[in-house]
């Protein structure tokens, strides 16, 4: 039983909804381009180029790219790394489109490069879900499955459930391809009962799209049929054009499977008429309707389909639908009576299927090599603590022998001295391995100590910079559209310029779009990751101080050279936090933050000359401020020292040793 199985349109949804924008695409697109000649080459013009290569790719995948390869090329001059990763991300997909899978995979390895290195599980369930899809059109299903699991990993780690759902599916579809039925079965028929309830049509037409082929895949085709008269009503409404053409290819092998062959050409076309991958879908109905002209014995209409699906197939690299297209090709020839012809495709398919079969191997046995790695560390611990239990057994039973004896006749006391002190010798080394042996068990828990707080810090970023992202992009984009809509407006109606309500509801619609700003800013700003700690904290300062309850100022000596972006923001938190404790307890009026750094050595001191506090007995919420402060502090393996005296002031002061100071560019 062949697989068409539509994982790829799921793909669609990790690109911007753009259904959005099908009702004015022309005017949006014309709208965008005059934005591009009036917007600075910073930041703001390279969500331009995504925005434009996202709503572009849905009709013009060459225009797209284009679009969007000049954001990536803004992005590395103006070097914004957050810019780098999403232009390269989508560019994997739009290769896959233009059917360059080199470029694709070139530019999935810089997205997957980014995303590490800023941290974002976002970008990488993202990257995951594209190379498990890459993979998928290679025809190679453990790679595929591999990274359409991770993919699910990470967006159920930031509670995305869409998109968790979305890489669920495509893991479905990679575990029909491999003939896993019966799980592919199971997992649909649960995802679809957590579909129901969400009123999720799109989704629950991928998984009953899934259900039907699994089931045809075991040969339940009355089962297959339930599932084909719940999905056709959602098909014949939906605007994915990618679900509806495998949706009715599948739905043809039904009514083939029936031998109702009217009803299987008539589902074929449909197919190829909604077919938006014009070479790999046509390739795939092109071969489905080959078959079933053969068997209605129509020659020149089956081959007329095999010939152009053989052609298709072989300019997209879609291996499985070639050597199967070989296959159906060997039977057409042996029914005409050409020998030659039909053992050359039957030829031609048995070395495509061994070449296969050999491949498919190959990528289980690397699969299971990466399973077996991520097991070995646990492993390790738990062969030191057998070992270290061995040990003591062997420990036990030499006292027990020296208990034994000490009860010996006395004409052996001379030799029993030297076996004891023997024995002794061996004990003491014994006893030496045996606290070798724990001392490296504690070593690996410290680590996997250090590992879970890192994960805890690291997800409290990355939940910061996907809300600050969602207020800028989301909410913040919105604002911009409704104030463009309202100067629009003031235009077109000049009474309205004279409107005091108009005129205070546009004042109050732009003070919320300054107040989002604000907020993203301060959850993950800009300038941190652009130009670094020190100017960050200045800004910050900056913010204190125009407020005029606390002024505050910035000193930084020997800090010329960027150091971790990790690093970077993990002190601005602890900055933060700082900071913050003066405006809310020390009731200071200065405060100064000072920043020394001589080579690998780092000095932060915070000083303010409010009122005071005791350290020992500080109350409930300074209390707790200091032990994140003191927690985040030990995380960067530095030094806390805090000397505080009533009616003086406090003064905070952390020192740091880093083996490496400079971060990593692209």
């Amino acid at each position: 039983m062949r697989q068409k199985i539509p994982f790829i349109w799921c793909l669609l949804f990790f690109l911007l909804p753009r259904a959005l924008y099908a009702q004015d695409t022309e005017h949006l697109v014309d709208s965008m381009e005059k934005r591009l000649l009036v917007t600075k080459e910073d930041t703001s013009k390279v969500l331009i180029y995504i925005e434009l290569g996202n709503l572009v790719s849905y009709y013009d995948a060459a225009t797209a790219a284009r679009y969007v390869n000049e954001g990536l090329d803004l992005s590395r001059k103006i070097k914004y790394l957050n810019g780098i990763g999403r232009c390269s991300y989508l560019l994997g997909f739009i290769y896959q489109d233009l059917n360059d899978y080199k470029k694709s995979l070139q530019m999935l390895e810089l997205a997957e490069q980014v995303a590490q290195q800023l941290q974002q599980p976002e970008l990488m369930g993202k990257v995951h879900n594209a190379r498990g899809s890459w993979y998928f059109l290679q025809s190679d299903m453990y790679n595929a499955a591999y990274h359409f699991s991770k993919a699910t990993e990470q967006f159920q780690l930031i509670g995305d459930t869409l998109r968790e759902i979305a890489a669920y599916q495509n893991l479905i579809a990679a575990l029909g391809e491999v003939k896993s039925y019966e799980r592919a079965v199971r997992l649909s028929e649960q995802l679809l009962e957590i579909l129901s309830p969400l009123k999720d049509t799109l989704q629950m037409g991928y998984a009953l799209n899934h259900l039907v082929v699994n089931y045809m895949g075991l040969r339940k085709i009355e089962d297959a049929g339930k599932y084909v008269r719940r999905l056709l009503p959602i098909i014949q409404k939906t605007r994915d054009f990618g679900l509806a053409s495998d949706s009715y290819d599948v739905i043809g092998d039904y009514f083939l499977s029936r031998n109702l062959l009217d009803s299987a050409i008539l589902y074929y076309k449909m197919a190829m008429d909604k077919s938006l991958r014009k070479d790999h879908q046509a390739a795939q109905s092109h071969l489905s309707l080959g078959i079933a002209y053969l068997k209605m014995k129509d020659f020149d209409q089956s081959f007329q389909h095999l010939s152009a699906a053989l052609e298709l197939s072989g300019h997209t690299n879609t291996r499985d639908v070639y050597y199967r297209t070989c296959q159906v090709l060997s039977e057409y020839y042996e029914q005409k009576g050409d020998i030659k012809n039909a053992h050359f495709y039957l030829s031609e398919y048995v070395k495509l299927n061994d070449s296969i079969l050999v491949a498919e191997t190959r990528q289980y046995a690397s699969y299971l090599e990466v399973v077996y790695e991520s097991q070995k560390k646990e492993k390790a611990i738990t062969d030191l603590k057998l070992q270290n239990s061995v040990n003591e057994l062997g420990l036990v039973k030499r006292n027990r022998i020296m208990q034994v004896g000490g009860v010996a006749s006395g004409s052996v006391l001379i030799l029993l001295g030297l076996l004891y002190r023997n024995s002794r010798n061996k004990s003491i080394i014994a006893e030496k391995d045996r606290l070798l042996q724990e001392e490296q068990i504690r070593i690996l828990e410290r680590q996997q100590q250090v590992l879970s707080l890192q994960s805890m810090v690291d997800g409290q970023e990355a939940e910061r910079t996907r809300i600050a992202k969602d207020l800028h992009d989301g909410l913040g984009g919105l604002f911009s559209t409704v104030k463009m809509h309202f100067s629009s407006l003031q235009h077109e109606q000049q009474a309205l310029q004279q409107d005091p309500l108009f005129l205070k509801s546009y004042e109050l619609i732009h003070t919320a779009s300054e107040e989002v700003r604000r907020i993203a800013h301060n959850m993950m700003p800009e300038v941190l990751i652009r130009l670094g700690l020190v100017q960050a904290t200045r800004d910050l300062c900056n913010s204190i101080s125009a407020g005029k309850k606390v002024k505050v100022s910035v000193q930084d000596y020997g800090m010329d050279q960027r150091m971790e972006v990790a690093r970077e923001i993990m002190l601005f938190r602890i900055l933060q936090e700082l900071l913050n404790n003066i405006i809310k307890h020390a009731q200071a009026s200065e405060a100064i933050v000072q920043f020394n750094r001589d080579g690998q050595h780092l000095s932060i001191t915070v000083e303010d000359n409010g009122r005071g506090f005791n350290v020992e007995k500080s109350g409930t919420g300074v209390h707790a401020g200091l032990a994140s402060i003191s927690s985040r502090v030990q995380y960067l393996n530095g030094k806390l020292s805090i000397d505080s005296r009533n009616g003086i002031g406090t003064t905070v002061m952390m020192d740091f040793l880093f083996n490496d100071v400079n971060s990593a560019t692209i």
